[in-house]
């Protein structure tokens, strides 16, 4: 392709919003087909065709696909950080709705966005001993658990680093039933499940 016919795409001048749409686009494109088809089944050239990038652009952004990947599994990261984020902010000042929240975001809107399961478990299946994307796997669920204790603690819950390992294994089979078992049932069981987890373990005298 020319340089003209590269700029005309709107991607490969050195306008930052241009640069950015690439980028973005590439990203979305990537995130869909890893997520949809698993990354090992998606080739480069896929992705370059269903962005509507030149492979030159492709390779500014990302020197491989390992890297394409990490970024794929940051951009959710990010997603599940700021989404929890925000929960903990708006209730800063009742940490045991922060932790109903949290388990409500995931009936109303994750559980049916992940009907292939968890990205990052999904991911981590792919890939074998240290590579990266088990690495993201193993963070991220690590900032899930911490902030889940973090509320745990704040609610006086008698022990809220089990409690908080506990409900991860729980929000991690409700992710699996709903991709696998189409349960009617599923919401239900699982706030059921994640609510008893958390009250069985305050004080009497904490409760509200």
């Amino acid at each position: 392709m020319s340089a003209h016919a590269e700029l005309a795409e709107g991607v490969d001048d050195d306008s930052p919003r241009r640069t950015s749409r690439a980028r973005e686009r590439i990203l979305v494109t990537a995130d869909r087909l890893f997520y949809d088809e698993g990354i090992h089944a998606v080739g480069i050239q896929r992705i370059i065709s269903e962005s509507r990038v030149t492979r030159v652009t492709l390779y500014r952004h990302f020197a491989s696909k390992d890297e394409l990947v990490v970024a794929y599994l940051e951009r959710r990261a990010q997603f599940d950080q700021e989404q929890v984020g925000t929960i903990i902010a708006t209730y800063a000042d009742d940490p045991r709705r922060a932790l109903s929240e949290i388990a409500s975001v995931l009936t109303r809107d994750d559980f049916a966005a992940l009907k292939r399961g968890c990205p990052f478990i999904n991911a981590s299946a792919e890939f074998a001993g240290t590579h990266s994307a088990r690495a993201q796997g193993t963070q991220i669920r690590r900032w899930h658990t911490d902030r889940l204790e973090e509320l745990l603690a704040a609610v006086g819950h008698r022990t809220p680093r089990a409690t908080a390992a506990q409900l991860m294994m729980v929000r991690t089979g409700a992710v699996v039933s709903g991709a696998l078992d189409h349960s009617p049932h599923l919401n239900e069981d699982f706030l059921t499940c994640w609510n008893a987890l958390i009250d069985d373990g305050i004080p009497a005298d904490r409760h509200g």
